[in-house]
């Protein structure tokens, strides 16, 4: 499977670029080194899935999307579960990432 833009893990990975959580100060545990490119992003979106990381997108007060990321430890200490559905749509801000990417592989 690749990248899907309206999938909100691979989405705040590739916006957030190593999901960092918004209550403490844990980051993802990234790949570091090999090509950043959108399979990457797509990897650690699906990573943090698997590892219970919560994502959970809403428009911000102008309409933009905005993503509250949690570690493990903070979704459990709040009751909180990551979104298991997919975006509305795509967002303009993500897709001009995408394509800015896809132009200089």
């Amino acid at each position: 499977m690749a990248f899907d833009s309206r999938d909100p893990y691979d989405a705040a990975a590739l916006y957030d670029m190593w999901l960092n959580c918004s209550r403490c100060p844990t980051t993802f545990d990234f790949e570091p080194g090999g090509d950043i490119n959108l399979d990457y992003y797509h990897r650690i979106g699906q990573r943090a899935r698997a590892e219970h990381w919560a994502v959970l997108p809403a428009p911000s007060q102008g309409g933009e999307l905005v993503f509250t990321i949690l570690c493990p430890v903070c979704a459990a200490r709040l009751g909180v579960e990551g979104v298991e559905g997919r975006l509305d749509g795509t967002e303009p801000v993500i897709d001009q990432i995408c394509e800015a990417m896809l132009k200089v592989s």
